[in-house]
């Protein structure tokens, strides 16, 4: 039969075509732990989805916490948001768009796996502009506090109980990061470049230089000397040394045609200092997304030229030129992280933000090939000092001593039983330098502290438990340890 014996040999070289051909996703990998991977129909590089327009977000470099501003719009129902996901619920974690706008009910939709928002105000055109916790040890008076911008109004910072607090004026400001050492610096469309300090318990803002409508910065982990400063127009500059120079010019690929197109995003691979690499998001002139990677081609000053493109991802996004997201992020796995927005037609009639099927509205997780070292693979030790029994109410809450023998972040919870019920405490993150002890607290809420002297003065016997585990810089974790307090009056 040799019409078979065609047909299966046909068959034998389209499956051999398919096999030898260029992968799609060449230039990256899906990483396997990605919570949609093997999901039928779903793209395996989203991570975290329902957003509209994530335009910056941020990790905490303390915990690995995501935090996440998601823009809002016109429509009477949207809300500005604040998102806040612990790094243990990160993956697939689901932030509600469009089946709601913050806290409101906007489309008769269930979001699966839903993270509600931390902070909330009605949309309008002071947009919110995700900024960072604080780990930055010359501003201690904020400290653990995470800070964000207002586009017209200024920086804020968000306070327990889903409130925020006006600390400075920053017009135009357009987005925040960090330096290789951990200090917060805020851009401004009107050109400043700011880094956050204080006075007292202020927070001011001290100009670094000035730049064409810059969106924000990036650095390579513990590399004090680059800070690379992305502006909209399609520069990138570096500051070297005290000495700004343009390190990579992208003009004649972006298109700044709509008010929230351009370069939107830098990052500097981790391994910067032996392998050169860099990433670049931005839109294109077909008014797509893209995800390219760039190498150092000259040092003292560092620069860059456009032919050493490599293009990682495209996304399409050619129904509307606003909503592209922004942020661009190398998490502690050394996976590549990035933010798309919806899509931009209003309310996302598509559904594109709470669909698996598109890249839209959504943080992608990617591998981008960085070498995994094999340094530091210790996890710190940890050691805890616990009072068996304390005065929960005076304290309004629990007290620990923690040191570790490494500089570490320690992050402290716990749980308040009275009788069979069990109420949640705050979260508490330090760090604390190698050997030193430092005091933490593990505050129990206006509604726990009510419930705990009810129980005090009709003398039962209410409980605190604790959990505290240390992270060192490397992303080793220490066991977890757990404590019981009992409570005195």
């Amino acid at each position: 039969m040799p019409h078979r014996s065609a047909a299966r040999l046909a068959l034998i070289l389209i499956v051999l075509a398919g096999a030898l051909a260029p992968s799609a996703h060449a230039a990256y990998t899906i990483p396997p732990d990605n919570p949609f991977v093997g999901t039928a129909g779903a793209r395996g590089e989203i991570y975290v989805y329902g957003m509209r327009n994530p335009y910056r977000w941020s990790f905490d470099r303390a915990n690995g916490d995501m935090w996440v501003g998601d823009v809002g719009g016109t429509a009477p129902a949207e809300s500005e948001e604040i998102d806040h996901i612990p790094a243990a619920k990160t993956s697939g974690a689901n932030l509600g768009w469009n089946c709601l706008s913050g806290n409101q009910i906007f489309n008769p939709c269930l979001p699966t796996n839903y993270t509600a928002p931390e902070y909330t105000y009605p949309s309008g055109p002071d947009v919110v502009i995700g900024g960072y916790v604080v780990r930055d040890s010359s501003l201690p008076a904020f400290a653990g506090r995470y800070l964000f911008g207002r586009i017209n109004s200024g920086i804020y910072r968000l306070e327990p109980g889903g409130t925020a607090t006006k600390l400075t004026d920053a017009s135009g400001v357009a987005g925040f990061g960090e330096d290789g050492a951990g200090h917060l610096y805020a851009t401004s469309l009107n050109g400043p470049l700011w880094r956050l300090t204080q006075s007292g318990s202020a927070l001011t803002l001290a100009t670094v230089a000035n730049f064409t409508q810059p969106l924000g910065v990036a650095a390579a982990p513990g590399d004090t000397n680059r800070l690379f400063v992305v502006e909209k127009t399609g520069h990138v500059m570096l500051r070297q040394g005290g000495v700004v120079s343009q390190f990579l010019d992208l003009t004649s690929l972006i298109t700044t045609s709509g008010g929230e197109q351009g370069l939107l995003a830098f990052a500097v691979a981790p391994d910067y200092a032996t392998s050169g690499r860099v990433f670049a998001f931005y839109t294109n002139k077909s008014n797509d997304l893209q995800l390219d990677e760039f190498r150092r081609t000259g040092e003292s000053p560092d620069r860059s030229e456009i032919a050493t493109r490599r293009p990682v991802l495209t996304i399409l996004h050619r129904q509307a030129s606003n909503h592209n997201g922004g942020q661009l992020l190398f998490g502690r796995d050394g996976y590549l992280y990035l933010s798309t927005g919806d899509g931009g037609t209003q309310g996302d009639p598509e559904s594109d933000a709470q669909s698996l099927a598109s890249l839209l509205g959504k943080i992608i997780r990617i591998d981008v090939g960085i070498p995994r070292t094999s340094g530091d693979t210790t996890a710190p030790r940890l050691r805890t000092l616990v009072k068996r029994r304390q005065r929960v109410l005076r304290n309004r809450g629990a007290l620990l001593y923690v040191r570790c023998n490494e500089a570490c972040a320690v992050v402290a919870g716990g749980r308040l039983r009275i009788g069979t019920h069990l109420y949640k405490l705050r979260r508490a993150n330090r760090l604390v330098p190698a050997g030193k002890r430092v005091r933490v607290r593990v505050v129990a809420g206006p509604k726990a502290r009510r419930l705990l002297a009810r129980s005090l003065k009709r003398r039962r016997h209410p409980t605190v438990r604790l959990n505290v585990r240390a992270v060192d810089a490397a992303g080793n974790r220490s066991h977890l340890t757990t404590k019981s307090v009992r409570i005195s009056r």
